[in-house]
């Protein structure tokens, strides 16, 4: 059984083209909490002109993935992978830029950072992008 765990989500769009991404993870990954997170993502997108992503991804309180979360998210990242323009991924460990690392192999057409600081990542994402 898994402990406490979560996903909070957050969205804003910046135009019809430009869609903010913010994701705070804390304990372990359950399969539903990605399906909830993926769910409101695709609605967010319905009517989007050729959608670009922004998304900050805070991993600082994270644990693991539960497998069956693991397999969903490798699943996501095939489906909107090239709209991601940017992620910043946040963490305070070896596994979190781990998976930036992995994460950039997958997203090609995507710009990945590893962050320590949420300040930092947020700076990054609002700088234009060349």
């Amino acid at each position: 059984m898994l402990e406490a765990h979560g996903m909070s989500v957050e969205m804003s769009k910046q135009d019809n083209h430009t869609l903010w991404l913010t994701i705070k993870i804390y304990g372990d990954i359950a399969y539903d909490d990605f399906r909830d997170m993926e769910q409101q993502l695709e609605q967010a997108l319905v009517g989007m002109n050729s959608p670009r992503i922004k998304a900050l991804v805070d991993m600082i309180d994270f644990n693991s993935w539960e497998a069956k979360a693991l397999w969903e998210d490798i699943q996501f990242t095939r489906k909107h992978g090239d709209e991601f323009s940017k992620l910043a991924i946040v963490g305070i460990d070896l596994k979190e830029k781990l998976m930036a690392m992995v994460v950039d192999w997958f997203l090609l057409s995507s710009q990945v950072q590893y962050f320590e600081h949420l300040q930092d990542a947020r700076a990054w994402l609002e700088q234009d992008e060349p």
